[in-house]
């Protein structure tokens, strides 16, 4: 069986959707899709319709590429007025002789769940923190262990089951089943966890375009979150201010011109537009480099003293996200800033070599190793759908970048 997931994340500046297909515990991109966001305001719905038309877009897209169509996914939702607690919960073994299997595990988890979580809430996610065999054995995985009782002590996630019925909500109307969700901090921390991040504190700071969501693992579990009224609009309101131009032009200014850091910016280069005055005026790249580090600096600074009223615990690594992170010199900026703790969210995998699908992509491997600890094999893909995915890498051609992904991963 064809191991094969999709995500969509419905972002404020953009919706993106990852496929991809995990082969000998390795995930091989298939196929990306994104489209501009509508009807979205602070990572919340607020006009189902639009973004109704914008999802269809972008599905649309990522069948095209997979040459069959997208019927299950997993979903990314909001995480404002999010709750995170810590929850225990036990249970006798039953199996034969004793030994610990997903299911069990399983059921620690969901009875752990029926405690404290309110119910106006639903859970978007369950962090073990650690298991105990028989009172006192603790265990990181007891999977396969022998023991008559289990107990757990984890993390769980919820947020208002608005936040979540919005999301899903639009995805079945247009026939797409929803098999799990997720939040996008827990997301964007699988896409980068490995030995060394989950020996330490680290902080995650995702700036959107208008909110920012920061958040705290401790051993890559996460135990704090806030979300703050930063993003990358405060630069377009600089610019505008600045240049006199409206909203529209202002964030292409920053877009296409802006450098993050004036040690990156040529002094020699001008641009011409008209202001929404009808003031044909000359904008020079030192200049707009200036207004936008100033912003970019001060935003930065107010993160990282949030991320301190966060946690007193001392953090190894702070790594910024976003799509402001892709303009140039912000990784410096960083550095400057921040020191040796600061880090970009970079993605060297094929298909995606920037944290632009960073969040589709952890939520897939999260998903993934849910799956493994209860033992259970799935796939949003059967073979009959694989079988399509081959006869449309046939008539794409072996020269496409598509067909060469196909022929390595199913041939």
């Amino acid at each position: 069986m064809r191991k094969i997931y999709t995500c969509i994340d419905i972002g404020t500046d953009r919706i993106k959707a990852v496929t991809v297909e995990e082969y000998n515990e390795k995930f091989n991109v298939l196929a990306t899709a994104s489209s501009i966001s509508r009807g979205v305001k602070k990572g919340l719905i607020v006009d189902a319709s639009l973004v109704t038309s914008a999802i269809k877009k972008v599905v649309k897209e990522l069948e095209s590429k997979l040459g069959t169509k997208v019927e299950q996914v997993l979903a990314v939702v909001p995480s404002n007025n999010r709750d995170i607690s810590i929850e225990s919960a036990e249970v006798n073994v039953h199996t034969e002789n004793h030994i610990i299997n997903g299911d069990a595990i399983f059921s620690c988890m969901q009875k752990s769940l029926k405690k404290n979580v309110k119910p106006e809430n639903e859970v978007v996610s369950v962090m073990p923190i650690e298991y105990k065999i028989n009172d006192d054995k603790k265990v990181k995985n007891p999977l396969g262990l022998e023991g008559d009782k289990l107990s757990i002590k984890s993390v769980v996630v919820s947020v208002p089951k608005k936040n979540v019925y919005s999301v899903v909500g639009i995805l079945e109307n247009i026939g797409i089943e929803v098999v799990d969700i997720i939040i996008s901090s827990i997301a964007d921390y699988y896409a980068i966890s490995d030995e060394e991040y989950d020996k330490h504190i680290i902080a995650l700071a995702d700036i959107g375009t208008e909110k920012s969501v920061l958040s705290v693992f401790n051993k890559g579990i996460l135990i704090k979150e806030s979300i703050i009224s930063i993003g990358g609009t405060s630069i377009d309101e600089a610019v505008g201010f600045n240049y006199k131009t409206d909203d529209e032009k202002s964030k292409m200014i920053k877009e296409e011109y802006g450098v993050a850091n004036r040690k990156y910016a040529d002094g020699d280069e001008n641009y011409k537009i008209v202001n929404r005055l009808d003031q044909e005026i000359e904008i020079n790249q030192y200049s707009l480099s200036e207004t936008i580090e100033y912003k970019l600096t001060e935003m930065l600074k107010n993160i990282k003293n949030d991320i301190n009223n966060l946690t007193n615990r001392e953090i190894s690594y702070i790594i910024v996200t976003g799509a402001i992170t892709k303009m140039l010199g912000f990784d410096a900026l960083v550095g400057d800033i921040y020191g040796n703790k600061g880090q970009i969210l970079n993605m060297n995998i094929i298909g995606i070599r920037d944290g632009s699908y960073s969040t589709c992509y952890g939520a897939i491997k999260y998903f993934v190793k849910k799956l493994e600890l209860r033992e259970k094999e799935y796939t949003m893909l059967t073979d009959e759908k694989v079988d399509e995915m081959l006869r449309a890498r046939k008539k794409m051609g072996t020269g496409s970048v598509l067909g060469k992904i196909f022929g390595r991963i199913f041939e």
